[in-house]
């Protein structure tokens, strides 16, 4: 009678796991985005402002958390770019460029402007 109700215990305890994993990856799937989106108005709202060392000091972690994301490596480069590390924003813009084939013109734009302006300084 004890290993029956043993068995029932494992059985319940197993069910109460599997749900307790599903619930979380669920969980993860309508939390994260939202992360995501609140994140990407923090950093439009600090760019409207000119605020871009806050730029800089948060979106490295958000690169990390989500490296397939074009928006954060975006403002990263247009962050360096505005606060005078060209060197640094014409790597990102370039590898932007060449990964992302939708925002190829723009970075190119940018790439052109920091070319020129090292050359220009070259000089």
């Amino acid at each position: 009678m004890e290993a029956k109700i043993d068995i029932l215990f494992y059985l319940f305890g197993t069910c109460m796991l599997l749900w307790f994993i599903r619930t979380a990856i669920s969980l993860k799937s309508i939390l994260f985005p939202r992360i995501n989106e609140r994140f990407t108005r923090r950093l439009s709202n600090w760019s409207s402002k000119g605020d871009y060392q806050s730029i800089l000091e948060n979106v490295d972690s958000m690169i990390a958390m989500y490296p397939g994301d074009a928006d954060f490596m975006w403002a990263k480069a247009r962050a360096l770019f505005k606060v005078g590390k060209r060197d640094e924003a014409l790597v990102l813009f370039t590898q932007i460029s060449q990964e992302e084939p939708l925002w190829k013109e723009d970075a190119e734009k940018y790439i052109s402007s920091i070319n020129a302006y090292l050359q220009s300084e070259t000089k």
